[in-house]
């Protein structure tokens, strides 16, 4: 089954963007009902801010394409916002607003962050039209419970061209960070935002995505 359907909502004039993003949210058993609901309004409230738009705006194409998808346990995967082409703070407000509404696609699943990694670059590979920079944004509370360990598919994904990064959710895990740093990150300027609780999650989020939208990489 093809990973972007027919209706695709892409906006896109051009063909070229400063970066395809894909940000891929746990959604597995660790992650309860008013944590979803944070991480949810975290993500649309740090993609409408002045800080992002900023950083958006200055790479040579001041546009973006980002894709959000859930994951869980093995097979657990599915794209709830498809590829979409950002350009400045109305465009950013729209996409906020669609996240603020999508529904939650697996509950009580196990938390397969490999899986999570093949399906995301596979989808990046399939992405609408050409970006200078390639990035897997994987958000997690957890570590790797079930398929291959992590590493395999990073060091794959890293040898495509992709760049691994993480936002660590450490309220259960308070080493969680280092895992993300010995097991998931990769490639130029990879780099993981750390949240200490749920609560936390936008402005981890809103650091996160100015970081990864600025057209160098730190």
């Amino acid at each position: 089954m093809a990973l972007i359907s027919n209706n695709t909502q892409t906006n896109s004039q051009s063909s070229e963007t400063d970066l395809s993003l894909v940000i891929a949210l746990d959604v597995s058993y660790s992650v309860d009902v008013a944590e979803y609901d944070l991480m949810r309004i975290g993500l649309a409230s740090a993609l409408d801010t002045d800080a992002v738009e900023k950083a958006l705006l200055t790479g040579l194409h001041g546009a973006i394409q980002i894709c959000v998808v859930q994951w869980s346990g093995f097979q657990e995967q599915a794209i709830k916002i498809e590829w979409t082409l950002v350009r400045n703070r109305a465009e950013l407000s729209a996409l906020a607003s669609r996240i603020r509404t999508i529904a939650r696609r697996y509950r009580g699943g196990a938390t397969d962050i490999s899986g999570a990694l093949q399906y995301c670059r596979e989808l990046i590979q399939s992405a609408p039209g050409q970006s200078s920079r390639q990035v897997i944004d994987l958000v997690a509370d957890g570590t790797n419970n079930v398929n291959f360990p992590p590493g395999f598919e990073r060091d794959i994904t890293v040898a495509a061209g992709i760049t691994i990064n993480g936002l660590a959710i450490t309220n259960d895990v308070s080493d969680l960070v280092d895992y993300f740093l010995s097991n998931i990150i990769g490639g130029p300027g990879a780099f993981v935002e750390a949240a200490a609780e749920y609560t936390d999650f936008e402005l981890a989020m809103r650091r996160k995505l100015v970081r990864e939208m600025q057209s160098y990489v730190s």
